[in-house]
């Protein structure tokens, strides 16, 4: 029935039968009354908060806080004087409550998708998750959506909830047509490792799908519907010999990460929740490379305080123990923006107020975040790294923080380690250039490739227009990896990479080569990367070829 193409969510390969998740339809009908209507709406708003109350203790007895913490904006939605009024406003009209909450939620998601931020955009899905949840409380009745056999769920766009009450082994693989990869649900489904795909726009949702053998082929991000004998014969291939050195890798715990003439360098990983704490582990990190900490602000309706970012970061530092933790502070602006930041409209903001910036133009927000990552540092191994750092003016202002954090916490009788170290992120051409300076200020140095590669060449590059001519590994960025690092050890500080390169199997030998300490990505490709660097040997590795 043929193939679809999407964007990879989570790497691997599925086939089974596709089992259809079908978003019901809410025709327009007239109601009972507005009142009649309000009070069923009432009530099942009522139901639908105590089903929020329940996916949240369960998930976070599961997956831990950050991820329980969807229920707990969900319940807010729920229970937003805005979503009431807009739905008081349908209703006047003489329309059901079944409509006039698909209606109501319909109109503030199209208000989160019509915001220039992702991460907004994102939102919207949330609202019309929690409008699904009531018109099916309204309904009296669950849609029936379960898994009885193993399968590949086929959806538009799977609500969170239904994801964490189905039986995990028996979801093969996930397609959602519509959605994107930053989804809260594309999140959860990467932390799970499920392989899945998103985005396909000419693919259908059908009931009559459900039951037709697939082949989800989430490497190519490719769904093939009803494919042929041999097709399937090769996939079973693929399949087999996808698990079978998937399952070699467990031999790399617990290693040390070498390359074959016995250079060392650690791989970290880089994640943005408590939960993926414990896929960190499971895949034998040897520390946590970024964590990011500008989703704890994201999350919350306003900024959050000392105690609670305190509470986020310590969990982390406790779960991992004695091996090292380095949060990233706040990177808001540019693609992040916060309602509550209230940050000014600009026609360049990967260039404008941003990350380090806004900590120097409100130091009491930074002082905030500094003093509950100190107070964190008595918990384990905590290192605290900065953004979008051009200037030695910046690493002195910093530094200044830093010591009136900690005068803030003596004169509270607080513990924390006065040696925790500070360093920056190398992501700009101002620090690369400049690194032989600021190296001598700072205890580290972490080089974030996305930035460094778009700043470089001087290419947004998430402009599809432009692919073309982005190429990260162009010499002129490999040519400032290779100072920075130089510059490092000069000054005797070790040197990360954190960046999407990080794992770049092309530009691998050479950030070996060159002598990066370490390397952070994501969980899942610890074990692969580690098993990589076995097989590199540097004294072979050209370094011509990249600068």
């Amino acid at each position: 029935m043929g193939s679809y193409k999407g964007s990879r969510v989570f790497e691997g390969y599925a086939l089974g039968k596709l089992a259809v998740y079908a978003t019901v339809k809410v025709e327009k009908a007239a109601g009972l009354g507005q009142d009649k209507e309000f009070a069923r709406f009432e009530k099942a708003r009522a139901a639908t908060i105590a089903a929020l109350d329940r996916s949240y203790m369960e998930t976070l007895s599961k997956l831990g806080e950050e991820e329980a913490a969807l229920f707990a904006t969900h319940k807010l939605m729920a229970e937003d004087l805005d979503f009431e009024d807009a739905v008081r406003a349908e209703l006047e009209t003489g329309v059901s409550a079944e409509y006039a909450v698909h209606a109501a939620g319909g109109q503030l998601a199209e208000m989160f998708a019509s915001m220039d931020d992702a991460y907004m955009k994102e939102r919207a899905n949330d609202v019309r998750e929690v409008a699904a949840r009531i018109v099916t409380a309204l309904r009296q009745k669950e849609d029936g959506f379960a898994l009885t056999e193993p399968s590949i769920i086929l959806c538009e766009d799977l609500p969170s909830s239904e994801l964490m009450k189905l039986d995990k082994k028996l979801i093969l693989g996930i397609v959602f047509a519509k959605g994107g990869t930053n989804s809260h649900v594309s999140i959860l489904t990467r932390m799970l490792e499920i392989p899945a795909i998103c985005g396909i726009e000419d693919l259908e949702v059908d009931r009559k799908l459900d039951g037709i053998f697939a082949v989800l082929d989430a490497l190519k991000s490719e769904l093939l519907i009803a494919p042929d004998g041999d097709e399937i014969s090769k996939y079973l291939a693929k399949k087999k010999e996808y698990e079978a050195n998937k399952a070699k890798l467990q031999a790399f715990k617990g290693k040390p990460t070498l390359s074959k003439d016995g250079k060392k360098v650690e791989i970290y990983n880089n994640i943005a929740s408590s939960f993926e704490v414990e896929n960190a582990l499971r895949n034998d990190a040897e520390g946590i490379g970024l964590f990011r900490s500008e989703f704890i602000y994201l999350d919350a309706k306003d900024y959050p305080g000392e105690e609670e970012q305190f509470e986020h970061y310590k969990r982390v530092v406790e779960a991992m123990g004695e091996k090292q933790v380095i949060i990233r502070t706040l990177d808001i602006g540019a693609d992040k923006k916060i309602d509550y930041f209230d940050l000014p409209d600009e026609e360049n903001p990967a260039l404008g107020f941003r990350s380090i910036r806004i900590c120097r133009a409100r130091p009491e927000i930074f002082l905030v975040q500094l003093q509950a990552l100190y107070r964190a540092s008595a918990y384990g191994n905590l290192a605290v790294m900065v953004p979008m750092i051009i200037s030695l003016e910046e690493v002195d202002f910093i530094h200044q923080m830093a010591a009136l954090a900690r005068e803030n916490l003596d004169a509270r009788g607080l513990p924390y380690k006065k040696d925790m170290k500070i360093g920056i992120m190398v992501e700009t051409p101002a620090a690369a250039v400049c690194s032989d300076l600021l190296a001598k200020k700072v205890d580290f140095f972490s080089i974030g490739t996305n930035d460094l590669s778009q700043y470089t060449l001087a290419i947004d590059r998430v402009n599809p227009n432009l692919s073309l001519s982005f190429n990260p590994r162009h010499k002129a960025v490999c040519r400032l990896i290779k100072l920075a690092t130089e510059n490092a050890h000069r000054a005797g500080i070790p040197i990360g990479i954190c960046g999407e390169l990080a794992r770049d199997e092309k530009l691998l030998p050479f950030f070996l080569r060159i002598g990066v300490d370490e390397l952070s990505v994501s969980p899942a490709y610890t074990l692969s990367l580690r098993k990589q660097i076995s097989h590199i040997d540097t004294r072979q590795v050209d370094e011509g070829k990249y600068i």
